[in-house]
């Protein structure tokens, strides 16, 4: 009977960790707000990044030209790391950055949620998650 009991704390207990873990977004993501400026995004983004980096914490990012508007997407890496095209894979999942979309240098948007309807209302491919 302790054993059956023990098992089942443990099982609440892993589940509420997971839970937990799920609901946390990072510190510095949360700081984000609509209408800041790139340099704002950068400065925010970029607190507690070792070294010098002109996109800290960014994995990758991409541009558009549309309508006569800039579109940035960067994708923000919780560790810092970044994806070095033609020189290395994809080496962190998709599923575990954060985009954080602007218009003319300014916030408008974080989440995949909020990137994948700029995605859809321009016709670019979304990415899999």
């Amino acid at each position: 009977m302790l054993n059956i009991v023990g098992s089942r704390r443990l099982m609440f207990a892993a589940l509420g960790s997971a839970i937990l873990l799920g609901a946390c977004k990072d510190k510095r993501v949360e700081a984000v707000n609509a209408g800041i400026t790139k340099d704002s995004l950068l400065t925010v983004i970029g607190k507690e990044s070792p070294g010098v980096d002109s996109l800290p914490n960014v994995y990758t990012r991409e541009r558009y030209l549309i309508d006569g508007k800039n579109y940035e997407i960067l994708f923000f890496s919780p560790t810092g790391r970044h994806l070095f095209v033609g020189v290395q894979k994809d080496t962190i999942p998709w599923k575990d950055l954060t985009p954080i979309a602007m218009i003319d240098q300014r916030v408008v948007g974080k989440s995949w949620d909020y990137v994948d309807s700029l995605y859809k209302a321009h016709k670019i491919p979304v990415k899999k998650r």
